[in-house]
């Protein structure tokens, strides 16, 4: 693993096994980036991992995405990631308090409409 937030991320997956909500955009992005940096078996064995623990998938919405523009506009200065913006307006949709990222600087930025921050695991 060439990520230096495998290890890390594996045990969270491990002791999170259900209840996981995985949105659109951080799948697309996580495939992207595994294909990038492992490979394509790498991406297979993830995507199977997936297919037996059946989470739950969300999907962006048109509102969601306004959301995430507008955020992205209003921390222009901070040159935000867009899918960061998308978790975070799927979090304030979806009334969610706690998200699993490694991104800190973004969301420590970012203050949600639904709570005074979003709780980062791991």
């Amino acid at each position: 693993p060439k990520d230096r937030n495998h290890a890390k991320a594996k045990t969270f997956a491990a002791e999170h096994e259900t209840g996981l909500l995985i949105p659109d955009v951080v799948l697309v992005e996580a495939m992207y980036n595994l294909n990038r940096l492992g490979s394509v078996a790498a991406t297979v064995t993830f995507s199977r991992l997936l297919i037996e623990q059946s989470p739950q998938f969300v999907a962006l919405t048109p509102v969601d995405f306004t959301r995430a523009v507008a955020l992205m506009d209003r921390y222009r200065d901070a040159e935000l990631d867009f899918v960061d913006c998308c978790l975070t307006a799927l979090a304030e949709r979806l009334n969610i308090r706690q998200i699993c990222t490694f991104d800190r600087r973004d969301f420590s930025m970012i203050r949600p409409k639904h709570t005074e921050y979003l709780q980062l695991m791991p």
